[in-house]
């Protein structure tokens, strides 16, 4: 069945080739008991290697029931060893974490035997070899003798028709060298076994041919015994064992179990996949966050372009209702909804005078509710058009507080120059920022000196103006047209307490538009914005100018508000205060923004993120920057990997032994790089998920940490499904990249060099 045909074996190194065996020719068949002996660098154990599948040759041809093997691939002669090679060495090449029982199940997997039908066969061998009471001992805690009992039984699991021995009692007494000969004598009625001996003495009583091996050739081929096959004179059908490929079921089995089997390994390779996890977690965050400080950028519509604004309407441009509102606070992250969303848009410059100020302060409003306990003098605002301060402590507006309090001051958009607040506010109080409210003016896209806090009667008034200065008026008055702008100063409307209800008073520049006395003639006025259009009719109650001001409207700054149409409170409410149809939604983490923005969408609400409309100032250098940080970021991760790798290299070398040996098993490629993934794997998932407890930790407050607690805040629920693909590809990698190492070699080479 096996025959060798001027085979030669030739070692190459340093320029010099030495010859293993040379012009071998031998033929063997089932049922042979043979003994190979000679002197120590005879060439004995090489021939061996080589009939086994674990060495190749270089010159003739080796043959198997009649099919040559000089052209085997690698993977032919791994298909070979599974079919027809049972291995028994002088060291065992047991795998010394494993218990007695796994290491003869290994073979069986590696074969790929059902999982069903593994447990019985394993223990029949076990009995076979006088073993069963040690079924769950460790390789590590046997004797010489019974540790080759293990290296036979597993030989024996796989059922080859061949079974190789080199040096079987090499390492052990001389009892337990006999009854190692003695079971080998008993497995060659219909196996052929070879064995390679120093001490021929031990196995002559059993051979059936004796070959001497001399300076690498054949010096003596002699058969002592005629076999029963021999004998019997008959053709003798061969069965190979089974060679399967691992299953995906197995193979996650033996890749778990050599995860833990050696826990100092374990730890260490743990260690090195925190590192890994928590360095790439480091600079993924640390990309996020280079990201977030962009060079700036400006919105013609929008002054509060913060990050954390989600812009909110309805379809159809219809107005909010309070079960609105409720359905939307009910979402995740969403902090606070701000109903008028016009005045976030407002940033206002207090000053005694517009002219000539003493102080200019830029300020954003806010309700003095909010802030009731941090006044430090004065009191809170109890009437219209009274007002609190509220700034840094040490900053430019508290320089300023002993000129500002108990004195009334302008408050004017900043970017119109308009006045927000129609008349002039009193600061009744003043008090200082908590680090909290400071950290976030300082962190705002607008420059800001403080917040100027109203009463809930003056924020009305206000919301009022805002919402006048975004609307258009058209005007009509006996027959001719003029159209208005309040945001451009073009006949803005007042309203006034001195005009009657359903009554407006006109300019006379206005009055002059009905070419007669304008006094009692109808006035249309369509008011149109955004979201409404309504008309208007009133009756011109009165034609006011500067000699005449003080006596219709009770005022004398003709030259300020010249041009303005004055109505009754009442319609002025009418007019403007139409509801909400924008809001804005503050979101808890602006990271989350967009998915938050999302779930807006889904509950039936149209969104924009203020922050997509910003234009930014560096005129596409921003898209230079964030390719230079992808560029950063990939080198970095390609850093690390090849540390992590050349780490787990120096650990992973003390695996080389396991895996060579389950390549002289019969394991392939495939099977050794799928193992090894697996076990990275394994140990990749609880170094990531630890980390993420750690971030969880960090997150709920229990582990206080500035550097944790800034890198956390820069990942999102995607983000960590992205580090996970990105680092399950890295320990994948690894994986791959060390199994290429290990199949450079043959087998054979491979073991000697690690033992």
């Amino acid at each position: 069945m096996l025959r060798l045909e001027r085979v030669s074996k030739f070692y190459s190194g340093n320029g010099l080739v030495s010859t293993g065996f040379s012009k071998v020719d031998l033929e063997f068949d089932i049922g042979e008991f043979v003994a190979i002996t000679g002197e120590s660098g005879s060439g004995k154990s090489t021939l061996l290697n080589v009939i086994s599948g674990l060495d190749s040759y270089e010159e003739g041809e080796m043959y198997i029931m009649g099919q040559p093997t000089s052209g085997y691939s690698k993977e032919d002669l791994e298909d070979y060893r599974k079919k027809y090679i049972g291995s028994i060495f002088q060291t065992f090449n047991l795998i010394n974490s494993y218990t007695v029982y796994q290491n003869v199940e290994l073979v069986l997997l590696m074969s790929g035997y059902d999982k069903s039908e593994i447990p019985d066969r394993v223990r029949e061998i076990i009995e076979q070899v006088g073993l069963s009471d040690y079924e769950k001992t460790k390789a590590s805690k046997l004797s010489g003798g019974q540790k080759q009992r293990v290296a036979i039984a597993r030989a024996l699991a796989k059922e080859t028709p061949i079974i190789v021995a080199d040096e079987p009692t090499g390492n052990l007494d001389s009892k337990s060298a006999a009854e190692i000969i003695r079971l080998l004598h008993q497995l060659s009625k219909d196996k052929l076994i070879i064995v390679v001996t120093h001490n021929y003495d031990q196995v002559e009583p059993y051979v059936t041919r004796k070959i001497a091996m001399h300076d690498g050739r054949v010096a003596e081929d002699k058969r002592l015994r005629v076999t029963a096959m021999q004998a019997d004179q008959k053709e003798t059908e061969i069965k190979t064992a089974k060679a399967d490929s691992l299953s995906f079921s197995s193979m996650a089995r033996l890749g778990v179990r050599n995860t833990f089997n050696i826990p100092a390994k374990f730890l260490l390779l743990l260690v090195v996949f925190i590192f890994l996890c928590s360095a790439v977690f480091a600079q993924y965050s640390s990309f996020m966050y280079m990201g977030e400080m962009t060079t700036g950028g400006f919105n013609n519509y929008f002054s509060d372009t913060e990050k954390n604004r989600i812009l909110v309407t309805k379809p159809g441009g219809k107005e909010f209702t309070d079960e609105d509102y409720e359905k939307i606070k009910k979402i995740d992250n969403v902090d606070k909804i701000v109903e008028y969303d016009l005045l976030l848009d407002l940033v206002a410059n207090v000053t005694d005078d517009s002219e000539k100020g003493e102080y200019y302060v830029t300020t954003k409003l806010g309700e003095a509710a909010d802030y009731a306990g941090q006044l430090e003098e004065g009191r809170m605002p109890k009437n219209s058009n009274e007002a609190i301060m509220i700034c840094p402590k040490d900053d430019y507006a508290a320089q300023y507080m002993d000129v500002i309090m108990d004195k009334k001051a302008e408050v004017m958009d900043q970017n119109s120059g308009n006045a927000i607040i129609k008349d002039k506010v009193k600061i009744v109080g003043y008090g200082y920022m908590t680090e909290k409210q400071q950290k976030v003016l300082e962190e705002s896209d607008i420059y800001l000196e403080g917040y100027l806090c109203v009463n809930d009667a003056t924020m009305s008034n206000i919301r009022l103006a805002a919402l006048e200065r975004y609307c258009t008026q058209e005007i009509e008055l006996a027959d001719h047209i003029a159209e208005g702008n309040s945001a451009a100063g073009v006949m803005p409307i007042r309203a006034s307490s001195e005009v009657p209800k359903g009554e407006i008073y006109v300019s006379e520049d206005v009055g002059a538009m009905a070419e007669s006395d304008a006094v009692g003639k109808e006035l249309k006025l369509t008011n149109q914005s955004l979201y409404f259009e309504d008309t208007f009719k009133f009756k011109v109650g009165a034609v006011y100018n500067k000699s005449n001001l003080s006596y219709y409207l009770d005022r004398d700054d003709f030259d300020a508000i010249s041009g303005t149409l004055f109505i009754n409170p009442e319609d002025y409410s009418r007019m403007f205060n139409k509801g909400n149809f924008q809001s804005s939604v503050i979101v808890s983490d602006y990271k989350t923004a967009k998915e938050t923005a999302g779930k807006i969408e889904r509950a039936g609400f149209d969104t924009f993120n203020v922050s997509d409309g910003v234009i930014s100032y560096s005129q596409g250098f921003d898209i230079i920057q964030e390719t230079l940080r992808t560029i950063m970021l990939v080198a970095m991760l390609l850093v690390l990997f090849f540390i992590t790798y050349f780490i787990t290299k120096l650990i992973l070398k003390s695996r080389n032994v396991y895996f060579s040996t389950i390549r002289m098993l019969g394991a392939t490629k495939a099977n050794c790089s799928s193992l090894l993934k697996t076990e990275l794997f394994a140990v990749f998932n609880i170094a990531f998920f630890f980390c993420m407890l750690i971030i969880m930790l960090v997150k709920t407050g229990v582990v206080q940490n500035d550097t944790l607690i800034q890198m956390a805040s820069f990942l999102t629920a995607g983000d960590y499904i992205i580090l996970y693909v990105i680092l399950c590809l890295m320990s994948i990698l690894l994986a791959a990249r060390y199994a290429r190492q290990l199949f450079k070699k043959t087998a054979m080479n491979a073991y000697k060099e690690e033992v």
